[in-house]
């Protein structure tokens, strides 16, 4: 491609932008902390699910500011090589200027595009987003060790979903009120929270969202010849939402190998589809065993998982809740002899249980929540659906909290 046929292509995206920026709902991130830690020769990478908004908070980032976008994930642009680069460069000083900031969506579909960057961030401010984990596992990565700040963006939340409704509640809330608020957490827990699927109010954008994470960022990367087993697989996967996975266990049922299978749910949690989380052994090394999986959007497991199961669903939500307020960080589940707890929250020292049971809290959940909770020193909570109160179980003080609430904290 020559340089007029890119700044045609650059132009044209740029106006899609500047549209997309016009209707944006304003997303809960820290944005000054990114910009700040955005400063020569750092770069901002922005990561997360295909399809969640990255790109439209990459632009609020840099709204009112001097800067280039690029979007490598239009088709017109999958063609170009490394050796190309140079001229998508010229093309945006042709077209801006000497910009003090430059967005590359999708950068890592141009093999070999390291190089480009890395010489471009020593006197630019870079953002990159991309819908794979290992956007900066490669020689970027190598040279840019304390040089890269990274952030995972999730689909909406459940307190951006109302803000997207047009629903600003504050407490304390009416009987009405908190009917309502449930009414539009059964809303969420049904469609999910990627922008899309609610700009159109469609289901169908869903299974098109997840259709295009397992072959543009799984298939295609990963080279998977049998596409078949390996939709078999992922919906096996996602059916297993909120549970322990044992990837042997699969790799039998589905008669495939085990490394297969490995590589498979590798593909799957690197395009942040799913998140597993570990058992917490309270050290450094983690015990190789098996992981519970989460799915990132409720939308999607309505879509692929024929079980629904409420508690199970309210478990998911609670998990990506964590992740997201973390950072994928300090979120673990516990096991000891004689009891299992859903979440160890770290960062905020809290021992979590979820249930859904309208008859009241089991014995055994309370149980295995004071066990840990004598054992490890958080403190107790259980996440309800409609439960509000501080409970006194065996001298133990347990906080039951609806899980609207938990979620909107």
């Amino acid at each position: 491609m020559n340089v007029e046929e890119i700044k045609s292509i650059i132009k044209e995206q740029r106006e899609d932008a500047e549209n997309l920026m016009s209707r944006a709902i304003p997303r809960d991130v820290p944005k000054e902390e990114l910009l700040t830690n955005l400063s020569i020769p750092n770069i901002l990478a922005i990561l997360g699910v295909r399809r969640s908004g990255k790109s439209t908070l990459s632009l609020l980032l840099l709204k009112d500011k001097n800067f280039a976008y690029v979007d490598f994930d239009d088709e017109r642009l999958r063609n170009l090589k490394s050796d190309d680069l140079h001229i998508v460069e010229q093309a945006i000083y042709e077209l801006y200027g000497n910009v003090d900031y430059i967005l590359f969506d999708e950068i890592q579909n141009i093999q070999g595009w390291e190089p480009f960057v890395s010489r471009l961030r020593k006197t630019k401010r870079i953002i990159l987003t991309g819908s794979n984990s290992k956007l900066l596992s490669g020689e970027l990565a190598t040279s840019l060790t304390g040089r890269h700040v990274d952030f995972t963006l999730f689909p909406f939340s459940f307190k951006e979903f109302l803000r997207f409704k047009g629903v600003n509640y504050s407490e304390p809330l009416t009987t009405r009120e908190r009917a309502e608020i449930k009414n539009y957490l059964r809303d969420y827990m049904s469609i999910g929270g990627f922008p899309e699927a609610l700009l159109l109010n469609s289901r169908q954008i869903v299974n098109s969202i997840y259709n295009d994470i397992l072959f543009k960022d799984v298939v295609q990367r990963l080279k998977i010849k049998r596409i078949s087993r390996f939709k078999d697989f992922s919906s096996a996967i996602i059916s297993l939402y909120s549970s322990e996975v044992s990837l042997n266990r699969i790799a039998r049922m589905l008669r495939i190998d085990y490394k297969t299978v490995d590589e498979w749910f590798y593909g799957l949690t690197s395009s942040y589809l799913i998140y597993s989380v570990e058992r917490y052994t309270g050290k450094l090394s983690r015990i190789a065993e098996n992981k519970k999986v989460y799915v990132v959007d409720m939308g999607i497991i309505q879509e692929v998982s024929i079980k629904k199961d409420m508690g199970r669903l309210m478990e998911n939500l609670v998990a990506i809740h964590l992740l997201r307020k973390n950072q994928n960080k300090g979120v673990y589940f516990v096991k000891g002899e004689d009891y299992e707890v859903d979440f160890l929250d770290e960062k905020n020292g809290e021992l979590i249980q979820v249930t859904y049971d309208e008859e009241g809290i089991k014995e055994r959940e309370l149980s295995a929540l004071t066990k840990a909770s004598s054992s490890l020193g958080f403190k107790p909570k259980i996440v309800t659906w409609d439960m509000e109160e501080i409970m006194d179980y065996n001298g133990k003080k347990i906080e039951l909290e609806p899980l609207w609430k938990f979620l909107l904290r």
